[in-house]
């Protein structure tokens, strides 16, 4: 009897030991850096608008959200996740079911990214986190560049993505044109939103403070203290309250204060030039009958 239980506590010990070991080692692994996402093509963004919403010239003013997805957790074999894998589109899916984001009037750029895999000690992680860091900065520059078009700006970040926010935030403008569009960060109940406002710059007088805490958690199963676990646990999202909801009165109060205060950029000509019939009278010379506004000649 006695020996019947000595060796059951060996093995229980054994199991709790190496467990999570064992685990990692069949999940296996890939060798190899991943290419760079390129953010001209869908494929690299997670999400973003099928058409190009209007400009900032447009009223109301348009506000977009740039939203920095969780790494993945779902077990995948120890290495760095293409930014195109399966994998990173159906974790970002869930989170935003998870939280309850209704994503369908926001107009969201959520970029994908290189990410490590759950499998990746922390040492490995922290270096491969690099990359993901890399690639929301090309997002960022990307979106500026090209889709922003005068809009105005808030950053969502999703728990675990600091690292990814500080890298964002660096990429923004720092002129005042920019500061008065950009309408802060909203992050996860967690985050020291103190730590963050000296990188923010400046954020428009239409929010205060410029960093806020929206009720959005991060769990870990509890099951992963007695079933085998990757290095980086499997983790679920939730928010009590109706992140969809804060998030919009956010957007209306920055439009709001965009329409009452700041000057209206002029619409580029090329957004409306396809649209436009321009009649243009006919070019003849003196007594002759002829059209010659085709010609290239004298």
């Amino acid at each position: 009897m006695r020996r019947g239980l000595i060796a059951v506590v060996v093995i229980l010990v054994g199991w709790f030991a190496f467990k999570n070991l064992i685990y990692t080692s069949m999940i296996g692994r890939t060798e190899g850096t991943p290419p760079a996402p390129d953010y001209f093509y869908d494929e690299a963004w997670l999400e973003r608008p099928a058409e190009l919403p209007p400009g900032g010239w447009a009223t109301p003013w348009g506000v977009d959200f740039f939203v920095i997805a969780p790494p993945p957790t779902t077990p995948a074999p120890a290495g760095i996740i293409r930014a195109d894998d399966d994998v990173i589109h159906q974790s970002y899916d869930a989170f935003v079911s998870e939280v309850g984001l209704d994503t369908s009037d926001l107009e969201i750029y959520a970029p994908s990214y290189r990410s490590p895999s759950p499998a990746l000690a922390a040492k490995s992680r922290s270096e491969a986190m690099k990359l993901a860091e890399t690639d929301v900065i090309d997002g960022m520059a990307r979106y500026l560049s090209t889709d922003n078009r005068k809009r105005g700006l808030i950053i969502l970040a999703a728990p675990g993505t600091e690292s990814l926010l500080t890298a964002a935030l660096g990429t923004l403008p720092d002129d005042e044109d920019f500061g008065q569009r950009f309408g802060g960060v909203v992050m996860s109940s967690d985050a020291d939103t103190g730590a963050f406002m000296p990188a923010l710059g400046n954020c428009s007088p239409a929010v205060d403070p410029c960093a806020v805490s929206a009720d959005l958690v991060a769990n870990a199963s509890a099951m992963r203290f007695v079933l085998p676990s990757l290095p980086s646990p499997q983790m679920t999202y939730s928010s009590s309250e109706d992140l969809s909801s804060t998030l919009h009165k956010r957007a209306e109060t920055l439009a709001e204060w965009l329409d009452a205060n700041a000057v209206k950029p002029a619409e580029p000509f090329d957004t409306w030039a396809a649209d436009e019939v321009v009649d243009v009278a006919p070019i003849r010379r003196p007594n002759q009958d002829e059209d010659i506004s085709g010609d290239r000649g004298d």
